[in-house]
């Protein structure tokens, strides 16, 4: 057996537990290894943003998209590597007293008018009426984003999972993005999706919307040398040793993870467990074979 495979044999080892073991397990870590926090948990932590070239490529982009009044900015990626937490990070940088940044997640079987009211929620408007037509709503996003700009801010939506949305939704984000004065636009809309998405409006009917997306970018997996660069980072900042992991081990976790954020915080927090649970202090492919 590979030791990809042991690696996923031992994930699956730990299924089948009571809660009160769970908990128990889960904290051995942070007191074997003497993290201050758990650095694999699988959580939205800005703290633990990791700055890839893609990473970094993707939020000057979107960042761009703000600051020069670009109206719509997409990016894709595969499931589990990094873009929710680097929707995260632009909620978190923005200076509030230039900009509203809301962030509006969608969902599979959101129609262009629950969409709308989804911004509407973020953005304060709340007087609606709960069967408020279309219009209405459109209206009171409209006055809410005018009060902005009198007052020297401009609105942000942040729109995540988009590879739900359909096209009459898509439609809509365009419409939204119309907003604007003779001089500036009044509304910035960064997508964020699966790749799946970037497929999907290629096709004809979503023209119009993706002719409007200026700016894309695209994360991708991590390689080996940044794998091992993401593990060693977070190690650091959970205030624990960087160097738990000797250098064999990183090929091996790259291997079974893809390279895929996501995945790399399972098997890391999986490895870390079986090895405090043992008394080791660092983390062998060997020993997570066994």
């Amino acid at each position: 057996m590979s030791e990809a495979l042991k690696i996923y044999d031992l994930v699956d080892n730990t299924v089948g537990h009571s809660q009160a073991e769970f908990d128990e397990r889960s904290a051995l870590p942070e007191k074997h290894f003497k993290f201050r926090i758990n650095p694999f948990l699988d959580n939205v932590n800005p703290q633990f943003f990791f700055r890839t070239e893609a990473h970094e490529d993707a939020y000057i982009k979107m960042k761009k998209c703000i600051d020069e009044n670009i109206a719509v900015g997409l990016t894709t990626a595969l499931s589990g590597t990094g873009k929710t937490l680097l929707t995260q990070i632009l909620l978190t940088e923005l200076d509030e007293a230039k900009y509203e940044p809301v962030l509006v997640l969608a969902y599979p079987g959101l129609t262009r008018t629950g969409l709308l009211r989804e911004c509407a929620a973020e953005i304060g408007v709340g007087d609606l009426a709960p069967r408020a037509p279309m219009h209405l709503i459109m209206s009171a996003i409209q006055e809410r984003i005018v009060d902005l700009h009198k007052n020297g801010r401009k609105l942000v939506i942040i729109i995540d999972e988009c590879h739900f949305l359909g096209v009459e939704a898509l439609q809509m984000v365009r419409t939204l993005s119309n907003l604007e004065l003779p001089e500036k636009k009044l509304v910035t809309i960064l997508l964020f999706g699966e790749d799946s998405l970037l497929k999907k409006i290629n096709k004809p009917e979503y023209a119009s919307i993706f002719n409007r997306m200026f700016v894309r970018a695209r994360l991708r997996p991590l390689s080996e040398s940044e794998t091992r660069q993401y593990i060693k980072f977070r190690c650091l900042v959970s205030g624990g040793n960087a160097n738990i992991f000797p250098d064999d081990f990183y090929a091996v976790i790259h291997e079974a993870s893809g390279g895929i954020p996501r995945e790399i915080n399972r098997l890391c927090h999986t490895a870390l467990l079986e090895a405090a649970r043992r008394g080791t202090a660092t983390v062998t492919p060997d020993l997570i074979g066994q």
